[in-house]
């Protein structure tokens, strides 16, 4: 169910070209407009059955604004039509970020298909997070696999649907890769989780980052380290700032997002395979690497019972002193968080001022949280049944 074939890629490029010819052939758009898959489709934690996400990148220089973009949409959704594809709605036209849905037929006779598309307008933090969590999961094998359970896990539990007050599959992979890079790798098999710095101390503490962490922290470890990953762990004191790696929000005025991150070399990547150590630390391979089962049940067990949800949010970022970051004073300080509801916030990577967790409350965060103690109990259970 969550293995992604070649077929279905070649399908997803199949379709992608064929959109981007109906853009192409509209004239509604400047030239060199292209279309862009991001989201799951192209992130690698992606199900085949996977709704195709798709953006329009327009050239810079081209100076379309938004309501001209809104108005070409509207457009374009015509010609879709007039092109063969179905169910076509532009309800979301007026959205933050503006989008035509639409399904594209595909195939023939008995094996013909409707692939279900989301087109949005000028979406470039979308992609590059796609391009990092593409990293991610170019990067481990492990996370790929612990991906696909938990989001089975959470689909299979009904508590991944954000319009019904529960966490985006999105929201679970950020958890679970925010668990991966500050959980210690012991050596022996097993993890040691932090829960949070000790009760008492100044503005909350600090969380040491471990010195072998389960994985790298693609934002934030030292590309010395990456190359040769021995030795104690290592982390940048600082992002760059230069702008090949900053980019203006594009709905927030005076925003500025810093979308570095180091680049793995795993597949699709562009960057040849400079990853290749990181892969291999990553192996399974690796003497003494924790197993996926025992990653599992550590995971659940950090989120049910150690993660101290009152004084921290779930992030992927590091503090100014370079610890891990996530301190509930900070964001409410900085970015106007709730700091006396405890409940889960999830930071997005590159858009720090957005809780992807916004819409789950309290009682709904209760609600997961009882779940993520059953799933480690049932673990548990499973394990000492079968002697381990």
């Amino acid at each position: 169910e969550y293995a992604v074939s070649d077929a279905v890629v070649r399908r997803r490029e199949d379709v992608r070209r064929a959109i981007e010819g109906v853009v192409t052939a509209s004239g509604d758009f400047p030239g060199g407009t292209k279309v862009a898959v991001f989201g799951s489709s192209a992130n690698g934690f992606g199900s085949p059955s996977a709704d195709l996400d798709l953006c329009l990148q327009i050239p810079a220089s081209a100076g379309l604004t938004r309501e001209d973009g809104v108005e070409a949409m509207t457009r374009l959704a015509d010609k879709f039509e007039r092109a063969g594809m179905t169910g076509v709605d532009t309800a979301r036209l007026t959205a933050r970020i503006p989008i035509v849905k639409f399904n594209v037929p595909h195939g023939d006779g008995d094996g013909r298909l409707l692939v279900e598309c989301d087109l949005s307008l000028q979406n470039p933090l979308a992609v590059l997070n796609t391009a990092l969590l593409r990293a991610y999961s170019s990067m481990s094998s492990d996370l790929r696999v612990l991906a696909s359970i938990v989001k089975r896990w959470a689909k299979a539990r009904d508590i991944n649907c954000p319009s019904r007050h529960t966490l985006s599959s999105y929201g679970y992979v950020l958890m679970l890769i925010s668990f991966l890079t500050t959980c210690e790798d012991t050596g022996d098999g097993f993890v040691s989780c932090p829960s949070g710095p000790p009760v008492g101390a100044a503005g909350g503490g600090e969380m040491p980052i471990p010195s072998r962490p389960v994985l790298p922290n693609l934002q934030w470890v030292d590309p010395s380290w990456a190359a040769d990953p021995t030795g104690p762990y290592r982390v940048i004191p600082a992002k760059p700032a230069s702008g090949h790696c900053t980019i203006d929000h594009p709905t927030e005025p005076g925003y500025t997002v810093n979308y570095y991150f180091h680049r793995t070399g795993g597949a699709g990547s562009g960057t040849g395979d400079g990853g290749a150590r990181l892969r291999e630390y990553c192996s399974l391979d690796r003497p003494g690497r924790p197993s996926p089962g025992t990653l599992l049940a550590s995971f659940f067990r950090h989120y049910a019972h150690g993660f101290d949800y009152r004084r921290r949010v779930v992030t992927l970022n590091l503090s100014r002193g370079g610890h891990v970051g996530g301190d509930r004073e900070v964001k409410a300080e900085e970015d106007g968080w709730s700091l006396f509801k405890a409940g889960l916030a999830v930071e997005d990577p590159f858009e720090l001022f957005y809780d992807v967790a916004h819409v789950v409350k309290v009682a709904d965060f209760h609600h997961i949280r009882r779940e993520m103690a059953l799933a480690y109990s049932k673990i548990v259970a499973a394990a000492e049944a079968g002697g381990e």
